[in-house]
């Protein structure tokens, strides 16, 4: 008779605490990754069309600061006339033209530089122009009133979906500004009436801002005319005017003096 031994199988022993950890922040780590890239491409066309707006808005206002330095002078300030004779001729006082463009730059970019510190620049020369920025705290708690460069992104952008657009937590998100600026004082001449010319004086501002958000950025450029003033120069009325000088020239003769003549 064959006996039959009895085999008691040990029970598989559970892995140890080591490699379960080590697996646990693996997967915790690649969960978050990938929600992190889920997040980011969901919220990036929001960001980049929310950035292109406050692009335009920022340079448009940067351009106003300058407007209200160009508005103090006029005709006179900026061109030298002289006439010799019957003719006037109108040139450019370079000091001033000089100063008008060095001003207005520095202004649109002084602008952007109180931005990147997050507050506002001083809106009259009594206010000092070393004020620091404002306490934030630790809270994000309307963080975009309290910082005009900072955007808040709900999290909701991320699915694509309307009705969940506006839920969960804000993202903020700091926006730094570069930009280049181009300044240039140009003229428009208008003939009016027989030998007048009204000359018109513009401040042209073109701005190139760039909005530097995380790991991308855009580029707007936003240009304006400034209306600075304008004059009417007057010339001598000829004898004899033949428009265009196409045409001949018409010339009326008295009649006492046609028939003296006969």
């Amino acid at each position: 008779m064959v006996r039959r031994r009895t085999v008691f199988r040990k029970k598989g022993s559970p892995p140890p605490v080591k490699n379960i950890l080590v697996i646990t922040m693996i997967l915790f780590f690649l969960m978050t990754w990938v929600s992190i890239e889920i997040i980011n491409r969901g919220i990036k066309p929001a960001l980049m069309e929310a950035a292109e707006v406050k692009t335009t808005e920022f340079a448009t206002r940067a351009i106003n600061s300058a407007v209200r330095f160009a508005e103090d002078y006029n005709f006179e300030d900026i061109t030298r006339m002289e006439t010799e004779g019957d003719v006037t001729i109108v040139g450019w006082n370079s000091s001033v033209v000089s100063e008008i463009n060095r001003v207005s730059t520095d202004k649109v970019e002084e602008f952007f530089k109180y931005m990147n510190r997050g507050m506002l620049p001083p809106t009259s020369d009594s206010e000092s122009s070393d004020q620091v920025p404002g306490n934030y705290s630790n809270s994000t708690d309307n963080l975009s009133e309290k910082d005009p460069t900072v955007i808040e992104i709900p999290i909701g952008q991320a699915t694509g979906n309307t009705i969940l657009a506006n839920l969960g937590p804000k993202v903020p998100v700091n926006l730094q500004l570069a930009g280049a600026v181009r300044t240039n004082i140009v003229h428009v001449e208008e003939s009016v009436g027989i030998n007048n010319v009204v000359i018109t004086l513009w401040l042209e501002i073109e701005a190139d801002v760039q909005i530097i958000v995380p790991f991308t950025s855009d580029v707007t450029t936003v240009d304006t005319e400034i209306y600075i003033d304008k004059k009417l120069i007057m010339g001598d009325v000829p004898e004899f005017y033949g428009g265009s000088g196409n045409g001949g020239i018409d010339i009326a003769i008295p009649k006492k003096d046609l028939k003296k003549g006969e």
